[in-house]
């Protein structure tokens, strides 16, 4: 099939090239200036660059892609659109390296010059240096344009604004192309160069995987059971989670501390699991993080959220003398700040691991404990069943409702059950160890867990003072019988629940939720190997209650 978005894209770059109406080449300083000058972009008292889009998060409900869903006319219609309008436009060109550059990877971002702003925050995410970029054939574009609906949208729901998103994701690189029509929302862009990165990792490219997961490094003492002392050791967590689980709040908080100790940030949002357990990260310049009740309990990244080379979207600015306010979430609760990564102490120099030696799985379900071991078969399951709740930055609409998002990624394309069988072939073969963490509340009474014990279970985890049940708990999953940081009177859910019937009960609705999605995704793409759809529950007769008296343990 003839890829028509590929060659709008190219109609549009070299029609506004040869007409004198394109910019490109543009430095970061250069870039601000324009935005600056565009109606609705104010620069604040800190001297950051603020401005709201329209709408104020993705427009999952209006995007396809033409694996999943086959392109028809409407998608050759929207392709002359966008050349149509773009023809009337100044346009800005925006090229930048994705990654580090070793896998030679770029990405061409086409913005109308009242949209000046999305180029200044794609700069400020995806490049290190504030120098220009021009490339001569971008692997990936992502092209905005807006039409007459676009102010018409302003006052209707998501679900019911005109908007279409599209992307092409091709055979081969350089193929990629995302269409982002009546949306000015950052992310769109950022998550169009994160699609096209997961479906060339493993279409294309065919190096691994690539996964909804952050990463970070840790040196540790850890005491060494062989050499009978503590050693100083290098550990990569990988830490995936849907939007507002806490992601990036885990990857940039410090474990570290004692001497010669240290932690770091690799990657906050998705990264390349090779086949031999290595990470790579996908964003050079910094990180897309939200804002919402942003304050000194994160002081690493509100500290990069106040300085001067940061863009604000979304977010509330009081009048003159124009400061930001991260409490007030009137205009919505998914305010977002791009940061650089050289504003944030915490970030690493590279953005590479050699090796993950362990993956923590983020949810937020009251029935979850706030860590649970999984085998490999479970964390395939837990990443096939991806249970976890909506939020702001997905649908406005259904925030805070539970949901299930296959792998935490509402961004892959193609047959699932193979993207879940590389997943498995990967952390076997590579021993990584995989866990459940439970960030949001516990227990009966919806006990809150506090980033404190979040934090404080993750050090004893990675300094290997955290011991498991040998015996599975109501939901299949080994429970933590020993801390030392953390407090264990709140770390495991049945226990929280006194009344036992109405935690069967709840056990009973969840696990049919969980039936109906297994046979609805069986039905789709095939069935999972036995072993592996067997390790967690999904009926209520694969489940025992523990009995208290369990004293065994696993390491």
């Amino acid at each position: 099939m003839e890829n028509y978005f590929k060659k709008a894209a190219e109609k549009i770059y070299h029609e506004a090239k040869n007409e004198g109406r394109l910019l490109e080449g543009l430095s970061l300083d250069q870039l601000k200036e324009i935005a600056l000058r565009q109606e609705g972009v104010i620069q604040t008292q800190l001297g950051s660059v603020a401005a709201d889009s329209e709408p104020m998060s993705r427009s999952a409900p209006h995007t396809k892609n033409n694996i999943d869903d086959p392109f028809g006319e409407e998608e050759e219609e929207l392709a002359l659109q966008a050349v149509e309008y773009l023809s009337r436009e100044r346009i800005i060109s925006l090229d930048t390296i994705v990654g580090d550059g070793r896998d030679g990877v770029t990405a061409r971002f086409i913005i109308p010059e009242p949209y000046a702003q999305l180029a200044y925050a794609l700069k400020l995410l995806f490049e290190n240096t504030p120098a220009p970029r021009v490339v001569e054939n971008p692997t990936y574009t992502i092209i905005y344009f807006t039409d007459e609906a676009f102010e018409a949208n302003k006052k209707k729901k998501l679900i019911d604004k005109d908007i279409t998103v599209r992307l092409w994701m091709g055979e081969k690189r350089g193929d990629q192309v995302k269409i982002c029509r009546n949306t000015i929302y950052m992310g769109e862009a950022k998550k169009g160069v994160f699609q096209f990165e997961s479906w060339r990792v493993k279409m294309i490219d065919k190096s691994g995987l690539f996964l909804h997961c952050g990463a970070r490094r840790d040196y540790l003492w850890v005491y060494d059971l062989e050499a009978d002392r503590p050693e100083l050791k290098e550990i990569v967590t990988g830490v995936a989670g849907l939007t507002a689980t806490g992601k990036t709040t885990t990857l940039c908080r410090k474990l570290a501390k004692m001497p010669r100790e240290r932690s770091e940030m690799i990657g906050d949002d998705g990264g390349t699991f090779g086949f031999d357990g290595s990470y790579a990260a996908f964003e050079q310049g910094g990180l897309y993080v939200k804002t919402e009740g942003l304050d000194e309990s994160q002081p690493e990244i509100l500290r990069a959220a106040l300085s001067p080379d940061c863009f604000l979207e979304n977010v509330a600015i009081s009048r003159y003398p124009y400061m930001p306010n991260f409490h007030d979430t009137s205009k919505t609760g998914n305010g977002r700040a791009v940061i650089t990564r050289s504003n944030l102490e915490l970030a690493s120099q590279g953005l590479r691991a050699d090796k993950v030696d362990y993956i923590i799985i983020l949810t937020r379900n009251p029935l979850m404990n706030v860590i649970s071991k999984l085998t490999p078969e479970q964390a395939t399951m837990q990443f096939i069943y991806g249970e976890s709740i909506e939020s702001t930055g997905g649908n406005p609409e259904e925030a805070g409702k539970f949901k299930r998002v296959f792998f935490l990624d509402p961004f892959i394309a193609g047959n699932r059950l193979e993207h879940a069988m590389i997943f498995y072939d990967i952390i076997r073969k590579n021993r990584i160890k995989c866990y459940l963490a439970n960030t949001g509340t516990i227990g009966q009474e919806e006990i809150k867990v506090t980033l404190r014990q979040s934090l404080a279970t993750y050090n004893d985890l990675l300094r290997v003072q955290l011991r498991f049940s040998f015996e599975p708990d109501h939901l299949g999953y080994h429970y933590p019988i020993k801390s030392d940081r953390a407090n264990l009177d709140l770390m495991v859910a049945y226990n929280l629940f006194p009344d036992k019937e109405l935690l069967k009960k709840k056990v009973r609705d969840f696990l049919k939720g969980r039936q109906a999605y297994l046979e609805a995704f069986e039905a789709k793409y095939g069935r999972i190997p036995e072993h592996i759809r067997e390790s967690l529950p999904y009926r209520e007769d694969m489940i025992s209650f523990p009995s208290p008296e369990t004293t065994q343990i696993i390491e």
